[in-house]
C-alpha cells in the first residue's frame, strides 16, 4: 500500500495530474513493495470522504471478486477524510492491492483523474465509495472492453433489496436497468480503457457534478461508444429511500447539468434535464404569482392553471416512462411516480437558482455529498 500526499491543480488533464504524483514522489513517502505493473489488468478508482461506514463494505465486496487478486488493484483516492475512512482501508492491506492518495478540498472528477493517473492497469474502473460489486463484475468488464475499439461502458446502479417505494419506483421502474447505446453510464460504475481515458482528457476537473455525462459526450465526439450493459450493475447503498433524500440528491446532481449544456450547446446534452427543470420553475413562479392575486385581489386563475401545470408536466414524464407496462402495474405505479417527476423537477429547478453552482468555486467532497 501507498500513502501520498498531493497538491491540487486546476487543470483537467490526467497528464497534469500524473505531474503532481511524481513531485509527490518525495522523502517520507510511507510504501510497501508494488505490484509488477504487467500482472495488473483492472484498476479500481474509488474516491472517498468520511466513508468510515461504507468503505468497508466497498472494499470487501471487491475482496471477495472472483477475479485473480493479482490481476487488479485498487486506488483509494481520499479527500481529507476526518473519520476512519483511511484506517478502514488499511485494514485490507492483506487482502487487496492497495495504493492510497490524498487530495483534500477538490471536485470529485480531480480525485478521480488522480486515482487514474496513478493506475497501472489497462482498464479504469471506476466505482464510488458506497457501492458493492458483484463477484463476476471485473471478468464481465474485460470481456466487454477486449477489443482496443471499445469504448465507454457502465452497469447500472442497483438498489438495496430492503428499498422503499421512493427507490423502488425511480429506480426499478421508472429508470429502469438497460442495455445497448446510450447518452452516458454514472461514473459510480464506469469502466473505460487506459488509453482512451488519456486520449479524451479524463474528466473535467472543473464540474462539481455531471462530469460523467461530460466525459462521455467527448467520448463519442473522439468516436467511442458508451454502451450501458444492465448484467454489470452494482448496489448503491445509499440510495435514496425517502422525499427529502431523493430532493437533497436530485438537487445536488443538478448542480452542474445546464454548465455541461451551455458549455456545447449544439450537442444539447442534458437538454431535456434542464428544459423540464425550467418548466418547474416557471411553474413554480406562476404559483407564487397565483398566490399573491389570490391574496390581493380574489381570483384564482392564475393560481389554478399554475397548479394544473405543475402537475402535467410530471404526469406527461411518468405516462412515457411506463409507456411499456400495462394494466393494474400502470395505475400502482402513475402515482408515486408522478409525485417523484414532481420531486425530481423542483429539485432540479432550485440547481438554476445558484449562480455559484454555474461559476463554481473548488469544493471539498464532502460539500458535495448529500
Amino acid at each position: 500500500m501507498q500513502r501520498l500526499e498531493a497538491t491540487p491543480v486546476n487543470r483537467t488533464s490526467v497528464n497534469a495530474t500524473t505531474a503532481n504524483i511524481t513531485s509527490a514522489s518525495a522523502p517520507g513517502l510511507e510504501s510497501v513493495a508494488p505490484p509488477a505493473m504487467h500482472s495488473i489488468r483492472v484498476s479500481v478508482i474509488i474516491p472517498a470522504l468520511n466513508e468510515e461506514e461504507m468503505a468497508g463494505r466497498c472494499l470487501g465486496s471487491l475482496a471477495e471478486s472472483h477475479f485473480p487478486l493479482d490481476a487488479f488493484e485498487v486506488v483509494l483516492v481520499d479527500n481529507g477524510s476526518t473519520d476512519r475512512t483511511v484506517e478502514v482501508a488499511q485494514s485490507f492491506m492483506p487482502r487487496l492491492r492497495l495504493t492510497i492518495l490524498r487530495r483534500p478540498g477538490v471536485n470529485i472528477s480531480a480525485l478521480r483523474n488522480l486515482g487514474a493517473a496513478a493506475a497501472k492497469g489497462n482498464i479504469l474502473a471506476f466505482l464510488d465509495a458506497d457501492c458493492l460489486v458483484p463477484p463476476d463484475w471485473m471478468e464481465k468488464a474485460c470481456c466487454h472492453l477486449a477489443s482496443e475499439d471499445a469504448g465507454v461502458i457502465g452497469g447500472s446502479i442497483d438498489i438495496p433489496e430492503d428499498s422503499r417505494w421512493v427507490a423502488r419506483s425511480w429506480y426499478r421502474v421508472g429508470y429502469a436497468p438497460q442495455d445497448g447505446e446510450v447518452t452516458y453510464v454514472p461514473s459510480g460504475n464506469m469502466l473505460i480503457r487506459r488509453a482512451c481515458f488519456r486520449r479524451i482528457g479524463g474528466f473535467n476537473e472543473s464540474l462539481k457534478t455531471s462530469e460523467d455525462c461530460e466525459l462521455c459526450l467527448r467520448a463519442r465526439a473522439a468516436g467511442l461508444t458508451v454502451q450501458a450493459i444492465s448484467e454489470m450493475a452494482v448496489v448503491h447503498l445509499r440510495t435514496p429511500q425517502t422525499l427529502a433524500q431523493f430532493y437533497r440528491r436530485e438537487r445536488w446532481h443538478g448542480t452542474h447539468v445546464a454548465k455541461v449544456l451551455l458549455a456545447n450547446v449544439r450537442a444539447m446534452a442534458n437538454l431535456r434535464a434542464v428544459a423540464f427543470a425550467v418548466y418547474m420553475l416557471i411553474c413554480v413562479t406562476g404559483v407564487l404569482i397565483g398566490v399573491a392575486l389570490a391574496l390581493c385581489f380574489h381570483t384564482f386563475i392564475v393560481l389554478g392553471l399554475a397548479a394544473a401545470s405543475m402537475l402535467a408536466g410530471p404526469l406527461a414524464c411518468s405516462v412515457r416512462k411506463l409507456k411499456m407496462v400495462h394494466g393494474r402495474q400502470f395505475w400502482l405505479n402513475l402515482f408515486p411516480l408522478t409525485v417523484l417527476h414532481a420531486v425530481w423537477g423542483l429539485a432540479r429547478a432550485r440547481s438554476l437558482l445558484s449562480v455559484q453552482d454555474v461559476y463554481p468555486r473548488e469544493v471539498r467532497l464532502e460539500d458535495e455529498m448529500p
